[in-house]
């Protein structure tokens, strides 16, 4: 028995960070394809990306269709990629100049926000977000 509470110590932290890691790799690939897709001038694609309420806010503000309205929006263009965190259902991505925000829906990473920037005394402002 004591082998098996050895093994299991050890193997737990390895299995725990193979699920971050594949939450990472999945994270990463969502925000690279809304960035690509907003790059392309790609709004439906973009859109496509986007979780219901951030979708809605921006369709409401704008009184206008997502990929219209996307368009519109003055997102930056990412600089290098520094960083993905990924908090259960929530996650960070951090570029040079620019932060998203994803949540995680059944079994697919949505941007909350995009365009982020820190601004004291908030933590973020954000050219794109949803409630």
């Amino acid at each position: 028995m004591r082998w098996w509470s050895t093994t299991l110590a050890l193997l737990l932290p390895m299995m725990l960070t193979g699920c971050a890691s594949g939450q990472e790799d999945a994270v990463r690939e969502r925000a690279t394809a809304f960035q690509d897709s907003v790059a392309a001038q790609d709004w439906a694609g973009a859109c496509a990306l986007l979780a219901p309420k951030t979708r809605t806010e921006l369709e409401a503000a704008a009184k206008k269709p997502c990929a219209e309205a996307l368009s519109e929006e003055q997102l930056p263009e990412p600089g290098a990629l520094d960083r993905v965190d990924v908090f259960g259902t929530m996650a960070e991505v951090r570029y040079q100049g620019e932060t998203l925000f994803l949540t995680r829906f059944a079994d697919r990473w949505l941007l909350h926000a995009a365009g982020c920037t820190p601004q004291p005394p908030k933590p973020y402002d954000c050219t794109l977000h949803g409630g």
